[in-house]
């Protein structure tokens, strides 16, 4: 990292000697990464403040940033979605932050973000937010049985649309046949005549599935490019494009500019490094979208119902990260630093480099 590049200038900077491929699977202090987790969604859950901001910050150290929005787009849609829908607003901003930061390119990787403190204060204040929010009833996962519900012999139980007018106005000349009754069937759910969101869930769940049977089958099941679609160009042609071309085109029809911002930013974080394995993964992003279409909106919920509440945890986030220090692996140096801490960057980073070449130094790694 640039000696010019913000970082922490207190006592709370991580100066660890492990690399990325230390971290795999493990927090900074080798907790398990499916076990932080679960620890960081059930503490933003039950709203406990701290401790969601500490195994965030867990795995920020480590450098498992793109664990985290994974987290945060998961618990959004999963959790919280109509009880406060301006969310996805506030989420896509805070992500183009983030973004302009790691693009900026004076980090070598992702580890050197964990002392910068704009990313410690922006992490802090996401999870803040989303552990002081309102929330809804959580949504479950609609299951799908692979034997017989892509039959559609078998299917006329399910079917409700009376038509296939529905799927006109959305469906291009290169998509897959097969998947034309079911994107008829989604966007009839989403339809004025219907508004079903199960319904509509339902459909989503077939059309994820059914992609994820063909590939099994070696039998790719690709739609025609959307323009709206920005995303690896190798992804752009699978079948999640046609639902969110359909949801998109229903919601032009409500002529509501609050809900239309909504999808767009909806849309937006879901493709945040999309690959097709995040369909599965972000799944109630989706049923979010549908909910906005068929389920009544509040526009009047406050976003940070609690801002100076939220603002204090930023201001003392550093403390947070003094605590994880603690089980840093160093390269015993430290103690040579310690009463550098109020001098300017320059003269600090000059004296440090004085310090090291004065001495034999050598750096052991404890694996």
């Amino acid at each position: 990292m640039d000696e010019d590049s913000p970082k922490v200038s207190d006592n709370s900077e991580i100066n660890d000697i492990r690399q990325q491929p230390h971290f795999k699977g493990v927090s900074f202090s080798k907790y398990k990464k499916t076990d932080v987790r679960k620890q960081l969604i059930e503490n933003i859950k039950n709203g406990k403040l701290e401790p969601a901001c500490y195994w965030c910050a867990e795995l920020i150290c480590a450098g498992h940033f793109m664990e985290v929005w994974e987290i945060i787009l998961h618990y959004t849609g999963k959790h919280i979605h109509l009880g406060n829908p301006k969310m996805v607003i506030y989420l896509e901003k805070r992500f183009e932050i983030f973004r302009n930061i790691i693009s900026q390119g004076q980090y070598l990787n992702e580890l050197q973000l964990r002392n910068h403190p704009t990313i410690r204060k922006l992490f802090a204040e996401i999870i803040s937010t989303l552990t002081l929010s309102n929330k809804k009833h959580s949504f479950e996962p609609i299951k799908i049985n692979r034997e017989e519900e892509f039959d559609m012999t078998q299917m006329t139980d399910r079917l409700k649309a009376p038509s296939v007018h529905y799927v006109e106005p959305v469906f291009k000349k290169d998509d897959p046949k097969e998947l034309f009754i079911a994107i008829n069937e989604f966007a009839y759910n989403i339809s004025k005549d219907r508004r079903n969101m199960m319904g509509a869930c339902y459909w989503i769940e077939w059309t994820i599935d059914f992609e994820a049977v063909c590939k099994k089958r070696k039998t790719n099941v690709i739609c025609e490019t959307r323009p709206f679609v920005n995303v690896e160009k190798k992804f752009r042609c699978d079948t999640i494009w046609m639902l969110w071309d359909t949801i998109f085109y229903y919601s032009y029809q409500l002529n509501n500019q609050f809900i239309s911002s909504l999808l767009n930013s909806l849309f937006g974080i879901f493709c945040i490094k999309y690959t097709t394995a995040s369909c599965k993964k972000r799944r109630y992003l989706l049923y979010f979208a549908v909910a906005l279409l068929t389920e009544p909106v509040q526009t009047n919920i406050e976003l940070m119902p609690n801002k100076p509440l939220i603002q204090n945890i930023v201001d003392k986030i550093n403390s947070i990260y003094k605590q994880i220090k603690k089980n840093e692996e160093s390269p015993n140096t430290e103690y040579l630093f310690a009463n550098l801490e109020r001098e300017n960057t320059f003269e600090k980073s000059i004296r440090k480099m004085e310090l090291v070449n004065s001495m034999n130094i050598t750096t052991k790694t404890n694996v």
